[in-house]
């Protein structure tokens, strides 16, 4: 098994493991941060390569699931510690979980109020995990914290008709194009489509209504003006 293959393998299991290079924290599954991490020498270190193949696959089934941080797990081996469920526990965050009701919270703790708003504004997804994360700036680096979701944890605030399409306001403070025949709605008539940049969106009661009022009398294409586009509908 590679070295990338067996990060798959962690995250396929939602263990992902982060490598902190400038300030950063960084996921050698996405091709872009790989390349950094190959340049800065980090993953050389055999002790690391030692961590990843040997010492946490004996334990896999028994870490909770969770980002970790081989780096200063090595550190510590290194250093005449045993590598146990308790070391790798000292470098370990928990998912940030989204509930189907779009709320947020960690270690069985709602979160509400001014870091809930920190977190949304700074929440981004990675096309190549399929992944959201929200990313911000602490002390001297940049925390990074994935989540596990239930539903998706973007919401479009409004929808405005633009010359490329359509654009969503989202709830990260960003806006976004949708693609156009992402449009789904599940069992409870919530509804949601795909976006260019943040993946699946949930709608808004003032979008998803501007949407259902846009379809045509056969429901399968939205009418704006002149442009009609089509609509699938998926349970």
């Amino acid at each position: 098994m590679t070295f990338k293959q067996r990060l798959a393998w962690y995250s396929d299991r939602k263990l992902i493991m982060l490598f902190l290079w400038e300030n950063r924290f960084l996921n050698p599954l996405i091709p872009e941060q790989q390349h950094k991490l190959n340049n800065s020498g980090l993953l050389d270190d055999k002790k690391i390569l030692e961590v990843l193949e040997e010492l946490f696959p004996e334990f896999e089934s028994e870490l909770p699931k969770g980002m970790y941080f081989p780096v200063p797990i090595s550190r510590a081996i290194s250093q005449g510690e045993k590598f146990s469920i308790e070391l790798a526990l000292r470098f370990y965050y928990d998912f940030i979980k989204v509930d189907q009701s779009q709320q947020w919270s960690l270690r069985n703790k709602i979160i509400t109020g001014k870091i809930l708003s920190l977190f949304k504004s700074n929440l981004l997804f990675e096309k190549e995990t399929g992944r959201y994360f929200v990313e911000y700036w602490s002390d001297t680096r940049w925390d990074k914290c994935y989540l596990e979701c239930e539903i998706t944890p973007i919401m479009a605030l409004a929808i405005e008709s633009v010359s490329e399409g359509f654009q969503l306001q989202l709830n990260n403070g960003k806006n976004n194009l949708l693609i156009i025949d992402s449009f789904r709605m599940d069992n409870k008539e919530r509804c949601f489509v795909k976006s260019v940049n943040y993946g699946e969106v949930l709608l808004a009661d003032s979008p998803r209504f501007w949407l259902l009022d846009h379809l045509d009398d056969t429901r399968s294409h939205l009418v704006v003006g002149n442009r009609r586009f089509p609509v699938k509908f998926s349970l």
